[in-house]
C-alpha cells in the first residue's frame, strides 16, 4: 500500500508537472502575442504620426520594426503603401494588396488598392481589387466614387457619370465628388451637359477647398475650346491670388500675361523671380517655363544674379543645360555638363552632354556618352522614358528608337512602348519594324483582332508566314465581318491565293462610305485592278492620297500598269 500510494503521489506529481508546463508555455506565449499588438500599435502610431508630419525615413524605420515583429501587419504595410505611392514606386501595389488580405473585410483597404492601380495604370488590377469589396462596401459613396475614376480610365464616360452621380447622392456634403462630376460634364460635347458643368464648378467657386480646382477646370476648358487669352485672363488672375495657388496657377496668368503682350508681364515675372528663389524646384519650373516661352537669354541673365550654389541644387542644372540646348550655345553645354555630377540623374548629364558634343563633330566622344547615358538609365523605366523623351525633341529617331525597344523590357511600360514604335514605324514606312512590332503586341496581348489584323497584314506584305497570315486573316474578318479593315485583309488574302473575284465579292460587301476611306480605296482598287475592272484606276488614286507603306505603293503601281495599257510604240 505504501509502494502504490507513492506511485500515485510520482503520478500526480508529474501530471501536475506538465499541466503547469503547459500553462506556463501558454501564458508566455499569450505574453508574446499581448507584447506584439501592443509593440504593433505603438510602432503603427508613430510610424503615421512620422508620415503626417513629413518625416518619411522615422515612417519607414518604424514600419520596418512592425513587419520584423508581424509581417502580416496591416496598418504597417498601409504605411509602406503610402510612402511608395508618394515617390511613385511600383511597390505600393503589393503593399495595398498586402493590406486588403490582411483584412479581408476592410472596404477601405480594397479601394485603396483600386485607387493605387489606377495610379499606376494597371486597370485590370484595379478591377480585380473593386471585385474583393463586400456588399456592405458597395453601397458606400467611396465605393462609387473610385468605380467612377474607374470607369474614366477605361473611356467610359457614361458610366462614370452614373458612378460619380450615385457617389454625390451618397455624400451631397463630399465637394471632391461634386467637383469630379462638374469637370466630366464640362468636357462632355453635348452642351447641355456642358453647360452644367460650368455652372457646377462656377458655383463650387465659393468653397474655399474646392476652388482653385474648379477654377483650374474652367480655364484649361477653354483653353481645350480655343477661349481667347483675354476672355480667360480674368480666372487666372483670381486663381493666383488664392492662398493656395501653386506655382504652376502663377505660371498660368503669366503665361496669359505674355499671350496678350500685357505691360504687366515685366512686373509678375520680377515677382515670381523673386520668389522663386526660395527653393531649387520653384527655380527650375520657372526657368524651364521661360525657356519653352523662348526668353532663354532673359533666363539667362537671372541665371547671372543667383548664388553659385543656388544653381547648383538639383534640379536647376536640368534647366539651366535645358536653356543652353535651345540656344544652341554648345560650348557653355559642354562646360556646365562636362565635370558635373547630376547624382540618380546623371544618365541625362552624359544625354546633354552628347548632344553638346555631337553638334560640335566631337562624334566619338559624343558616341561614348549617349552609350553611358543609356548603360545607366537601362535599369530604370522611368530614366528610360526621360531619354526617349530627350532624343524624340532633338530628333534622334535611332537612338529613340533602340531606347523604346529597351523600355518594352519592363512590363509595365511595354504597351506604352510598343504603341510608340507602332506609330514611328507607321510614320516612317518602316514594313519591317512594324513586323518585329506586332509579333510583339501579338504575344502581349493574344485576343486583340486589331493587332491580329495588323500582322497579317503585314505580314502578307513582307511574304512571311503567308499560310498562318492567310489563317488569322481569314479567322479575324469571320469574327466582325463588317469591320472594313478586316474585310479588307481578308480581301487581300484571298487575291494572294489568287483568288481575285472572290476579294472583289469581299470588298463590295462594304458600305459605300467605308469605300471612299482612302486605306480601303487603295486595297479595293487593287482587288479591281486584279480583273481588270476599269473603275480600279479611280479607287487607286483615291488611295495614294492616304500613307502608305513602300509595299503598298508597289502594289497599287502594278494595279495601275493591269488597267491602264501601256503607250504602244511604232
Amino acid at each position: 500500500m505504501s509502494h502504490r500510494r507513492r506511485e500515485r503521489f510520482y503520478v500526480k506529481f508529474l501530471l501536475g508537472g506538465l499541466v503547469g508546463l503547459i500553462v506556463l508555455i501558454a501564458l508566455i506565449w499569450a505574453g508574446r502575442d499581448g507584447y506584439v499588438r501592443w509593440q504593433e500599435r505603438r510602432l503603427v502610431r508613430r510610424a503615421v504620426y512620422a508620415l503626417q508630419h513629413g518625416d518619411d525615413r522615422m515612417a519607414s524605420l518604424a514600419a520596418r520594426s512592425v513587419l520584423e515583429l508581424k509581417p502580416s501587419s496591416a496598418g504597417a504595410a498601409r504605411v509602406m503603401a503610402d510612402l511608395a505611392e508618394r515617390g511613385g514606386d511600383r511597390v505600393a501595389l503589393q503593399w495595398r494588396r498586402k493590406a486588403a488580405e490582411a483584412e479581408p473585410q476592410s472596404t477601405e483597404d480594397a479601394l485603396a488598392w483600386a485607387r493605387c492601380a489606377l495610379q499606376f495604370n494597371e486597370i485590370a488590377l484595379a478591377e480585380r481589387a473593386m471585385a474583393t469589396v463586400n456588399e456592405g462596401g458597395r453601397q458606400t459613396a467611396g465605393y462609387h466614387a473610385v468605380a467612377a475614376v474607374l470607369a474614366q480610365a477605361q473611356q467610359q464616360d457614361d458610366k462614370a457619370e452614373k458612378e460619380w452621380k450615385e457617389a454625390v447622392q451618397l455624400a451631397p456634403n463630399e465637394k471632391p465628388y461634386q467637383l469630379q462630376l462638374g469637370i466630366l460634364h464640362l468636357r462632355a460635347q453635348d452642351s447641355e451637359r456642358h453647360a452644367l458643368g460650368n455652372a457646377s464648378l462656377a458655383a463650387l467657386r465659393a468653397d474655399e477647398t474646392q476652388r482653385a480646382a474648379a477654377t483650374r477646370a474652367l480655364i484649361n476648358d477653354g483653353v481645350a475650346r480655343h477661349q481667347s487669352a483675354s476672355e480667360l485672363l480674368q480666372l487666372a488672375k483670381e486663381l493666383q491670388e488664392y492662398p493656395e495657388a501653386t506655382l504652376s496657377d502663377r505660371l498660368t496668368y503669366l503665361d496669359f500675361l505674355h499671350q496678350l503682350q500685357s505691360a504687366q508681364f515685366s512686373a509678375y515675372l520680377s515677382e515670381l523671380e523673386k520668389n522663386a528663389t526660395a527653393t531649387p524646384n520653384d527655380l527650375a519650373t520657372l526657368l524651364s517655363w521661360m525657356s519653352q516661352n523662348s526668353l532663354n537669354l532673359l533666363a539667362l541673365d537671372f541665371i547671372k544674379t543667383l548664388s553659385p550654389d543656388l544653381v547648383q541644387q538639383w534640379p536647376v542644372p536640368l534647366a539651366i543645360a535645358d536653356i543652353y540646348s535651345r540656344l544652341k550655345d554648345w560650348r557653355a553645354l559642354e562646360e556646365s555638363t562636362k565635370k558635373a555630377n547630376w547624382q540618380q540623374l546623371d544618365y541625362l548629364r552624359h544625354a546633354y552632354l552628347a548632344r553638346a558634343l555631337r553638334a560640335q563633330d566631337k562624334t566619338a566622344a559624343a558616341e561614348h556618352e549617349w552609350t553611358a547615358a543609356a548603360k545607366d538609365a537601362s535599369g530604370r523605366s522611368d530614366a528610360v522614358v526621360s531619354l526617349v523623351r530627350a532624343a524624340s525633341e532633338w530628333k534622334w529617331e535611332n537612338e529613340a528608337t533602340e531606347l523604346l525597344w529597351t523600355l518594352a523590357k519592363f512590363p509595365e511600360k511595354q504597351n506604352e512602348a510598343f504603341q510608340t514604335l507602332y506609330r514611328l514605324y507607321a510614320k516612317t514606312g518602316d514594313t519591317q519594324g512594324l513586323f518585329r512590332v506586332l509579333v510583339r503586341l501579338a504575344e502581349f496581348e493574344p485576343d486583340n483582332l486589331n493587332v491580329q489584323n495588323n500582322l497579317a497584314q503585314v505580314s502578307m506584305l513582307l511574304k512571311a508566314n503567308m499560310d498562318e497570315a492567310r489563317r488569322t486573316a481569314a479567322n479575324v474578318y469571320h469574327k466582325e465581318p463588317s469591320n472594313a479593315a478586316y474585310a479588307t485583309t481578308y480581301a487581300y488574302s484571298l487575291l494572294t491565293k489568287g483568288d481575285a473575284k472572290g476579294a472583289v465579292k469581299i470588298m463590295k460587301s462594304l458600305t459605300e462610305q467605308q469605300l471612299r476611306d482612302p486605306s480601303i480605296s487603295a486595297y479595293y482598287g487593287i482587288c479591281l485592278a486584279a480583273v481588270h475592272d476599269e473603275q480600279a484606276t479611280g479607287f487607286l488614286q483615291a488611295g495614294q492620297k492616304t500613307s502608305l507603306l513602300p509595299e503598298e505603293k508597289a502594289l497599287i503601281d502594278k494595279a495601275f500598269a493591269n488597267v491602264i495599257p501601256s503607250p504602244k510604240t511604232d
